[in-house]
């Protein structure tokens, strides 16, 4: 469980240490950390601090929340090298 210490408030909003990447993460990636549906882990980490479920079930629509429901989670090595993959292309456009 995380314990509060572990969130802080910024001008870009709410961040904690992220379990996945190892540092601290926003909100706002947490929400999208899957592409257009939220972390498998969101509110695991997030409950501690807000009512974060019923705060999906207010943003994401029927279906994105059936998606987020039955999506499995991808495997950590598979998601680091998505993550590896967008920042090389995120570099080579600047």
């Amino acid at each position: 469980m995380i314990s509060s210490e572990q969130c802080s408030k910024t001008s870009e909003g709410l961040w904690i240490r992220c379990p996945r990447l190892g540092g601290e993460a926003p909100f706002t990636y947490c929400m999208q950390e899957a592409g257009d549906l939220p972390c498998h882990r969101i509110i695991v980490c997030w409950q501690a601090f807000f009512p974060v479920e019923a705060y999906l079930r207010k943003k994401l629509s029927p279906q994105k929340r059936d998606e987020f429901a039955d999506k499995k989670p991808k495997e950590k090595i598979t998601s680091l090298l998505e993550l590896i993959e967008k920042a090389k292309s995120k570099g080579d456009e600047e």
